[in-house]
């Protein structure tokens, strides 16, 4: 079963166009969750994207682009089927900044503000008063307070043997166990300076492997859970897998491609969620095309037609039953929408893994065959709906 036409001549899916058209009618439907970082230089908003996303400094620095004159944008892994968007506001240090533009442009696009702050700076006039702006023209727009570099303080910060002592940190007038000095009075004096300007304060510690502390990403998790609590159901399992522990010993290629299949699996379960019989198989489906090219490119392999034969036989004929069941089911409101997008995110990210694993082999020497595809298939299709409950 193909999963959209092909033109061989050019390598690519003959509706490009199209597909691109009707991607961007699903993100006007349910908006790519947007983060607006704002903090100075060197406050950690890059350590932050690195947590949160598994990329290396490189590829995130490389990856922004110019949005307004002070800020710039990152979308993650790509432009085209983003899993996260950043907003990097710059020249906070400026005593020119002027809010105004970026207020303008990133009202009504962004979810979610994380301010980064350091939690030895005491220097914050000009991200507060900037800041002050920003949260009287969006006063619904949740702002979470990240103090970072907590080891600049202490010296080091070696809490793995005890319980977290900053698990109630966005609630201060919660007990929490003895931390070490001065970190308290230093938390409890950022609270005040931006009393009325967070919704909740994470403090977090987020350095490299090389640097020898005990826990390179202390609070990171709870930032992570803070953060997709904010965000669309499609996107918050595939957010929560990508740093997954199966992935800590992957090459580049692969982690690249576990980038790409997320990605187009929260696309395909927002794609499936469109309340409308029928209308978003075509949709799903180029989804999955497109999927199928992004991945033989990271590892350079041609799709011959005889190669995807082999990859349009990994569902068999369950990719038309399941999706012809999810069409059935769009009839009977709210229940036919869950099994719709569910079905979607499940599907594409069995194809995904599933072709990741043939061109990996490919690239190998191998030549996997139709039958083993199958049963990688069926093993990550399992995983694909245990991913999509576990929301």
């Amino acid at each position: 079963m193909a999963l959209a036409r092909w033109n061989w001549r050019s390598g690519r899916p003959e509706d490009d166009a199209v597909y691109e058209k009707q991607i961007q009618e699903i993100r006007d439907k349910t908006p790519v969750p947007a983060i607006w970082l704002f903090g100075k230089t060197g406050s950690g908003k890059s350590s932050v994207v690195r947590f949160l996303t598994g990329a290396e400094d490189a590829t995130i620095g490389e990856g922004y682009r110019p949005e307004t004159k002070t800020s710039r944008r990152f979308d993650f892994p790509d432009s085209l089927e983003p899993l996260l968007s950043f907003l990097d506001t710059r020249g906070l240090a400026e005593a020119n900044y002027d809010p105004s533009d970026d207020i303008a442009a990133f009202a009504d696009s962004t979810q979610l503000m994380i301010v980064t702050v350091r939690i030895a700076d005491h220097a914050l006039h000009r991200v507060i008063e900037p800041l002050r702006q920003i949260r009287k023209a969006s006063p619904h727009r949740p702002i979470m307070l990240v103090l970072t570099c907590l080891h600049e303080v202490t010296g080091s910060l070696d809490l793995s043997d005890g319980p977290d002592p900053f698990a109630h940190a966005d609630d201060v007038d919660s007990k929490t166990p003895p931390v070490p000095d001065p970190l308290p009075a230093l938390i409890q004096e950022k609270v005040s300076q931006f009393a009325g300007l967070h919704d909740a304060v994470i403090p977090v510690d987020l350095t490299q492997l090389e640097d020898g502390f005990a826990d390179p990403n202390f609070g990171g998790d709870r930032l992570k859970h803070a953060i997709l609590n904010q965000l669309p159901l499609a996107y918050r399992q595939a957010i929560l897998t990508l740093n997954d522990t199966e992935t800590e010993n992957a090459s580049s290629r692969q982690t690249r491609a576990r980038w790409q299949v997320l990605a187009s699996s929260a696309l395909a379960g927002t794609a499936g969620a469109v309340p409308v019989p029928w209308v978003d198989i075509p949709i799903v489906l180029g989804i999955q095309t497109h999927l199928a090219m992004k991945l033989a490119k990271i590892y350079d392999q041609e799709i011959t037609p005889a190669r995807w034969a082999v990859l349009s036989s990994a569902a068999g004929t369950r990719v038309a039953v399941r999706l012809g069941m999810r069409g059935i089911l769009k009839f009977i409101p709210w229940v036919g929408i869950a099994a719709g997008a569910a079905t979607s995110f499940a599907f594409t990210y069995a194809l995904g893994m599933s072709w990741d694993w043939y061109f990996a082999d490919l690239r190998q020497g191998h030549v996997p065959s139709s039958d083993q595809l199958k049963e990688i298939f069926a093993e990550e299709l399992k995983r694909g709906h245990e991913l999509w409950r576990a929301k």
